[in-house]
């Protein structure tokens, strides 16, 4: 009885699930943020190592921009949160994977208040090589 306990454990412990808690998804996502008030198309990739990650958004009015994710954060339960900061601001977007990371939906924030949404799916080949980032002024 003790064997068949024993094994049970060993196998259970080498199925872990495929987001670890404690750790973002790597990778490139490939969708659309909130940008100036309509949907654009967004890459981000995230670097668990770095606990952030980058994005590319390709805004209609404003141009195409780059921008930055640090201090990342698990929340549980597939949440995710993360500072975001680009020339336009800083603020915060929280992440909720699904499916093992083959996608996700998400909120960001400015002021404390909600801007926008940001959703993309798990993209193949290359990640978005990131660079660093001009940030806004906070002054």
């Amino acid at each position: 009885m003790r064997r068949l306990a024993l094994l049970i454990v060993l196998l259970l412990g080498f199925t872990a699930p495929a987001l670890a808690e404690d750790q973002a998804p790597a990778g490139t996502y490939r969708g659309q943020v909130t940008s100036g008030g309509v949907l654009a198309p967004s890459v981000l990739t995230f670097l668990p190592e770095r606990r952030g990650g980058c994005y590319h958004v390709i805004d209609s009015t404003a141009g195409p921009y780059d921008g930055q994710l640090s201090d990342g954060e698990a929340l549980g339960d597939g949440l995710y949160r993360f500072t975001w900061s680009d020339k336009f601001g800083i603020g915060t977007v929280t992440f909720a994977f699904k499916d093992g990371g083959s996608g996700f939906s998400g909120k960001w924030y400015f002021a404390d208040r909600l801007a926008g949404v940001w959703m993309a799916k798990r993209a193949e080949g290359e990640d978005l090589p990131c660079k660093p980032v001009p940030v806004a002024s906070l002054n």
